[in-house]
């Protein structure tokens, strides 16, 4: 069985065209990133006045600085990742315009109680999985990062206000 991880950020904010939680492949890594899943969550905790902006799932060729997130281990025997492979919030990234996997209308608005509109429904995990490679289809690959790629859950969107959770579901393995 692949050695599975998940990284995530809890109450990432807003901003214009901002990376919410990049994983980046460093050369040297001798690694292989697969990632199997991605949920972007409406976790606001305070109100705000949203709007409706958008996302992207996009594939990277650099990324730099944000602050570090550290991936947790599905079995605690697994290894740890390399230097060379980087989890952060907010960091520089450059994106590759051909590497576009998805792109989805959000609402940062806050969630209300009971009213059933779309800002509750992307509080339910099972409507927040924005990629999944893992289920159904055997012949769908994973979004793979060799050396030198990465992945940016990315606001694409100009809304700067509100914060949401993002993680990342992914497997490591030998090149």
């Amino acid at each position: 069985m692949a050695q599975t991880y998940t990284v995530g950020v809890l109450g990432a904010t807003f901003a214009n065209n901002k990376s919410m939680l990049g994983v980046f492949n460093g050369a040297g890594s001798g690694r292989i990133v697969r990632v199997k899943r991605v949920w972007v969550l409406n976790n606001q905790t305070t109100g705000v006045t949203g709007v409706l902006t958008t996302w992207r799932v996009q594939r990277t060729t650099t990324q730099s600085g944000g602050t570090a997130q550290t991936p947790v281990k599905h079995d605690t025997s697994s290894e740890t990742a390399p230097a060379q492979v980087l989890f952060a919030t907010g960091p520089t990234v450059t994106l590759d315009t051909a590497g576009i996997f998805r792109q989805f209308a959000w609402s940062n608005d806050e969630p209300a109680t009971g009213t059933g509109t779309w800002d509750e429904l992307e509080c339910l995990v099972p409507m927040t999985c924005v990629w999944d490679s893992a289920t159904g289809d055997g012949d769908i690959e994973p979004i793979t990062l060799r050396e030198g790629f990465g992945l940016s859950v990315h606001h694409s969107g100009s809304s700067a206000v509100g914060v949401a959770d993002v993680f990342v579901e992914y497997t490591l393995a030998a090149t």
